[in-house]
């Protein structure tokens, strides 16, 4: 467009010089008239040039002296060009030019150009927009991409917390607001996995708490009758009939241990709260388990100081779960070592430790000790430590421990001294 618009601008100067212009001396006194007629009205630059030998004869700006290729090739020839060239300011410029004839003979040729400069700050403020709403969308792309990420991603992220809480033992978790898809199916296939696992513990611990208390009625009776018959016999009598009387214990402590298990995986452990003398509950069940420990040759020490608060427990249970401690740590540690317990108040709680100078365990053992799901298996630390775990946790407290292979065993338990 700007080449047509030159073309018509070169044509129409050229035509109206012709009329004014004879030969070469009157088109010399006449272009400048002409150049100031457009000067001021008109954003082109005019020059107009002698046929004879290419002079300048006027121009509306100084540009320069020489001609344009396009002013040359008319003076050479008389046939219009057009091109781009710099101009002597280093602008970019189109340029067009056309002879002026008086009659059939060319007297001069007129050149009309203009700056590019617009034209190409034009185009690079649009390649500048075009750049920036090119990133502009790349950066709404990228957005959208995360939102719609998001929204795929969170329903895929609930499910896998879901199912790791229910690998954990959570139960009760459910999935909720799930899309109507594939995924919201899969969500109420894990729902329905996580009902029927919780019906299946439920049936298993109603199951083992009707044995339990199946199995305390009967243990009871012949404890009853062991005692009857230890007082009437004679001292051969007597020491079999204490050592059924020691398996008779065994035997009744982990019926209990199973039904608080039971009671525990159930939801439905309960307490017999008041006030509880933790210092005498300790003291007591270190009496307890003193000739055991003498019996395996492990020297059993305490540090229980006497003036400690007294807490909410239930006493029965808490001094169940001290001799678990003790009896674990005697059993693991062999003749010549010792197992030490230490009752403290840690903040608002009471702190009962047990470490025993026994092999040790792993980590991957120590994982496995309080965990409910590994109970019987080889490694774990049996129904006794998951028991204690069960009451811990119904008083509000917390049990855990710390071990390395051939460094011994430490099982605390921080129970609060009021948890009502």
């Amino acid at each position: 467009r700007l080449d047509s618009e030159l073309e018509a601008q070169a044509d129409f100067h050229a035509a109206y010089t012709a009329q004014l212009a004879r030969d070469e001396t009157t088109l010399a006194a006449v272009a400048p008239t002409i150049v100031g007629l457009f000067a001021a009205s008109s954003d082109l630059d005019v020059r107009f040039f002698a046929a004879g030998n290419g002079a300048l004869l006027a121009a509306t700006h100084d540009i320069g002296l020489q001609p344009s290729r396009a002013a040359l090739m008319e003076l050479r020839s008389g046939d219009l060009s057009l091109f781009t060239a710099p101009s002597l300011d280093l602008v970019n410029r189109r340029y067009a030019a056309a002879p002026v004839l008086a009659g059939n003979q060319m007297v001069g040729v007129v050149e009309v150009s203009r700056s590019t400069l617009s034209i190409e700050g034009f185009l690079a403020t649009l390649r500048q927009t075009l750049a920036a709403v090119a990133v502009v969308a790349v950066i709404l792309s990228v957005l959208l991409g995360i939102v719609l990420a998001r929204q795929v991603s969170r329903p895929v992220t609930s499910m896998a917390q879901a199912t790791r809480r229910i690998a954990e033992g959570d139960l009760e978790v459910r999935l909720t607001d799930y899309p109507s898809d594939e995924l919201g199916r899969l969500s109420e296939s894990i729902n329905r996995m996580a009902e029927r696992l919780k019906s299946q513990e439920e049936a298993r611990a109603q199951l083992i708490g009707e044995i339990s208390h199946d199995l305390r009625t009967p243990l009871t009776a012949i404890k009853g009758l062991l005692v009857n018959l230890i007082d009437d016999a004679d001292e051969e009598q007597r020491s079999a009939l204490e050592l059924a009387e020691q398996e008779t214990d065994r035997l009744t402590r982990l019926v209990n241990q199973l039904l608080d298990y039971a009671r525990w995986r159930g939801g439905r452990l309960s307490l017999d709260l008041g006030p509880t003398d933790v210092a005498e509950v300790c003291s007591r069940t270190v009496q307890m388990s003193s000739h055991v420990a003498e019996h395996r040759g492990v020297k059993l020490e305490t540090d229980i100081p006497s003036e400690l608060p007294t807490a909410c427990a239930d006493s029965d249970r808490l001094q169940r779960v001290v001799f678990n401690l003790l009896d674990n740590a005697i059993k693991f540690t062999p003749s010549g070592g010792q197992v030490t317990l230490v009752v403290s108040q840690d903040g608002d709680g009471l702190r009962i430790a047990v470490r025993d100078t026994g092999r040790g365990m792993t980590s991957e053992q120590m994982a496995m000790v309080l965990d409910p799901e590994f109970a019987g298996q080889e490694g774990s630390g049996g129904l006794g430590l998951i028991s204690s775990r069960a009451i811990v946790e119904a008083h509000g407290g917390q049990i855990g421990l710390q071990s390395s292979p051939g460094e011994g065993t430490l099982v605390w338990l921080l129970l609060p001294i009021n948890n009502r």
